[in-house]
């Protein structure tokens, strides 16, 4: 079957989701967040004969697409659906401004799946202070590239970014990312690189908390 004859749908009607709850596997204890996505007009479907083949429900936040629940119908799976409706979503987001998507694997299982679409594990602390929850990141935007620090030169333009709370300069940092800004001082592309909250950056010889 080809995805060609599949298509995507940002306005799901009631009808089209009482359809999803009628083949859904997630219990129904996740219903809540599936009916707060419809709600909130944050969840996209595919569609084969008008039929709902399968659904991504997601959150906003600033750049970034956090993918709450998705789930494809079994007779439809390895089909490409998976792979349409986040192109649809990336090229619909974009537009806005979003840059990202990211999530974690529940059942831990899925991230084979996620794997496959392209999706990266979040980077793991040199110290392993890693949480158990397994967390996949996905840029689909052009943004500033970011290197092991062993490839780091006498460079200007930089931001540098530890792996740890502290980030004092008697420490290496972790990694950096070469940067270019314009006229204001607002960079040309987006740094986007995922972690931990506690992680710190430093721009301009300033030490800021990772956000």
């Amino acid at each position: 079957m080809k995805t060609k004859n599949y298509t995507v749908s940002f306005s799901p009607t009631e009808d089209q989701m009482n359809d999803i709850y009628s083949w859904t596997t997630f219990p129904s204890n996740n219903f809540s967040s599936i009916d707060q996505a419809y709600r909130q007009k944050t969840i996209c479907i595919a569609l084969f004969d008008n039929l709902v083949i399968g659904f991504f429900a997601y959150k906003l936040s600033p750049r970034c697409i956090n993918i709450v629940i998705a789930e494809t119908k079994q007779d439809y799976r390895n089909t490409g659906v998976a792979k349409l409706i986040l192109a649809k979503l990336a090229d619909h987001l974009s537009l806005e401004g979003y840059a990202a998507f990211h999530l974690y694997c529940s059942p831990k299982e899925s991230q084979y799946t996620w794997k496959h679409l392209g999706f990266n594990y979040y980077p793991a602390s040199r110290y392993g202070k890693r949480s158990e929850k397994i967390k996949m990141y996905k840029v689909f935007v052009d943004c500033c590239t970011v290197l092991d620090i062993s490839g780091k030169g006498h460079e200007e333009n930089i931001i540098e970014i530890w792996d740890e709370e502290a980030g004092g300069d008697d420490k290496a940092a972790t990694w950096f990312a070469r940067i270019n800004v314009d006229e204001n001082k607002k960079l040309v592309k987006p740094l986007i690189f995922f972690g931990d909250n506690k992680w710190s950056i430093k721009i301009d010889s300033k030490f800021c908390r990772y956000k």
